[in-house]
């Protein structure tokens, strides 16, 4: 006669670990200081004289969310990648020790740049604004998404967008 199984009368309960408290041996410490950003790209401003139009608008919508240093490296490549000449993006930076590499090319050969250390989402967006500003074109990337309407940002989100809520609020 064929029986049918039974299962177990009793069990093994797994352990409750909702209320285990987690310390830096499971949280990388970099996880816990790293601010989190998304960059919008406006691609209806005026690039000026040093980026190329028709590579602009080929990037993406916005960068992040993701770590502020690499979001603030997106951005940067992104800029070099659309220059008409890369040497022009490249003068415009400062070395620093973030981590974070930017890479040209210009003279016949690669050129690196250790991007500064990233202390906060605003810096990134100054970081970015003082770049536009030094490209002599719009400031090309803020907090907030684009509307095809608006034409420029202010210094942290556009001109044509009210702010309702700290900047820091929004993500992608």
């Amino acid at each position: 006669p064929n029986q049918v199984p039974t299962s177990p009368t009793s069990s093994t309960p797994e352990p409750d670990t909702s209320t285990v408290p987690l310390d830096n041996a499971t949280i990388p410490k970099s996880a816990l200081q790293a601010p989190t950003v998304c960059v919008y790209l406006n691609k209806y401003g005026k690039v000026g004289p040093h980026l190329d139009l028709r590579r602009i608008q080929q990037l993406p919508d916005h960068f992040g969310p993701g770590r502020a240093s690499s979001v603030l490296q997106q951005c940067v490549q992104a800029c070099v990648d659309s220059a008409h000449n890369q040497r022009t993006v490249f003068s415009c930076l400062k070395s620093g020790q973030g981590g974070e590499v930017i890479s040209a090319y210009f003279e016949q050969q690669q050129h690196t740049l250790t991007l500064p250390t990233v202390s906060s989402v605003t810096y990134v967006l100054r970081f970015l604004e003082k770049l536009c500003h030094n490209l002599h074109c719009d400031p090309l990337f803020g907090n907030q998404p684009v509307a095809r309407a608006a034409t420029h940002y202010n210094s942290l989100s556009f001109s044509t967008v009210p702010e309702k809520e700290p900047w820091y609020h929004h993500i992608c």
